[in-house]
């Protein structure tokens, strides 16, 4: 619900229709629970994000308003479709079931012997990474190992005729045939990461990681995993993308709650979001190795917001227009970007819905192009067109441009 992430603030012109269409899910601006002031807008944050607040005072992060995917009608208010449709990135339809991750990775111009350009993490591949020979799925990075057999990983033994699991994947995985060439890949990948210790440092791990600057990344499965996805940064495995879902439910239909309240269930995903990110920030900018948030670009996206009108059930049903985050270093931060078009009736998307006014992709394209240099953004975002960067990330802009046709043979979205 980006108008409880970013509700308006009491100098803004939205603030009356706001507090018209929320009681139970009203986000006040003085007294318990009041949203922070954020710099240079009339925009505010909600109460528990404090963490992300600091980064966005310090000009570390920024946020778009009215952001979505700007489609046809109808817009899709299906959690699984309108989730492709974010991640095929071709605004609207289902795609072809090639993510829009998967075009930067094939025409971005990466080094051919790049060990770990991408990972998914979670339970199962993210949609923005299907079709990618090149991405790993994985939990967490202490469970992307085969350590699982009755002998230990690596633990040849002739003197017992003993022959450890890897030798023995690698002797299946010998041939050059499409199947035995993924499971070499597989292989390289697992002796990559079977070395690392993913564990925190402790007294009883002391090769276990230790994050920088005392981030604190919670005990949070989309806290763990962010921290992993900082480990290997700093390993330099040559990782080029990372998607994370929170794994937060952010359905609330009922029961969402407020701040000024006890119960607050929207804030204490807030929280855990907040105080994440900003670990994660943390960590990797006070890196030994000097401030690695330079280099690194975080761009949250959800594939839709919700009703303006609240439900009799305390919550707040499927909606269109939405709040995206840009976070890093190199982010023109302490901004709020975007048109927002209103919250009158008539201002409404089909009279319910913030609308949509930034295309989720130009906020994508920029980041491709400036952070990561890659101008084919015509193939990434298929039907996509007429890009003009916001202006939210730092780096130098090249004229945007399709993919030589020889290389996206089939992989095409038309």
């Amino acid at each position: 619900d980006g108008l409880s992430l970013l509700p308006p603030g009491a100098g803004s012109p939205y603030r009356e229709d706001y507090e018209s269409n929320r009681t139970a899910t009203r986000i006040p601006v003085s007294g318990a629970g009041a949203a922070l002031e954020l710099a240079n807008s009339t925009w505010t944050l909600h109460p528990r994000a404090g963490a992300l607040h600091d980064l966005y005072q310090a000009g570390h992060a920024a946020f778009v308003v009215a952001a979505g995917q700007m489609q046809p009608d109808p817009v899709v208010r299906s959690h699984f479709q309108a989730q492709w449709n974010l991640e095929y990135g071709v605004g609207g339809g289902s795609g072809n079931g090639i993510g829009w991750i998967t075009r930067h990775l094939l025409s971005g111009g990466l080094p051919p012997t790049v060990a770990l350009p991408a990972v998914s993490m979670g339970d199962f591949t993210a949609v923005s990474l299907l079709g990618s020979t090149d991405a790993i799925t994985v939990a967490s990075g202490a469970d992307f190992r085969l350590n699982t057999f009755h002998w230990s990983w690596g633990s040849d033994d002739p003197d017992y005729g003993l022959v450890g699991a890897v030798t023995r994947m690698n002797d299946l995985w010998g041939g050059t045939t499409a199947m035995e060439l993924a499971g070499a890949d597989t292989l390289q990948s697992l002796a990559l990461l079977q070395p690392i210790d993913f564990n925190l440092y402790s007294a009883s791990d002391t090769n276990g990681y230790q994050p920088s600057g005392g981030a604190n990344y919670g005990s949070s499965t989309f806290g763990l995993q962010l921290r992993n996805i900082a480990q290997l940064i700093k390993l330099g495995v040559g990782m080029r993308a990372a998607t994370i879902d929170t794994g937060l439910n952010w359905d609330t239909h009922n029961g969402q709650g407020n701040p000024s309240q006890s119960y607050d269930f929207f804030g204490n995903n807030v929280q855990v979001l907040s105080d994440a990110l900003a670990a994660f920030y943390t960590d990797l900018a006070n890196d030994a190795g000097g401030n690695r948030m330079q280099n690194v670009t975080v761009v949250t996206v959800s594939e839709f917001g919700r009703r303006v009108l609240e439900n009799a059930d305390g919550g707040t049903d499927h909606g269109y227009g939405n709040v995206m985050l840009a976070l890093g270093g190199s982010v023109n931060g302490g901004q709020v970007y975007g048109d927002f078009p209103g919250l009158a009736g008539d201002e409404l998307y089909q009279g319910t819905d913030v609308a949509v006014t930034t295309d989720y992709r130009r906020i994508l394209s920029e980041a491709l192009i400036r952070r990561l240099g890659n101008p084919n953004i015509y193939y990434v975002f298929p039907g996509y067109s007429n890009y003009a960067p916001l202006g939210i990330f730092q780096g130098t802009d090249t004229p945007p441009t399709d993919f030589d046709a020889i290389f996206a043979n089939g992989f095409d979205a038309n």
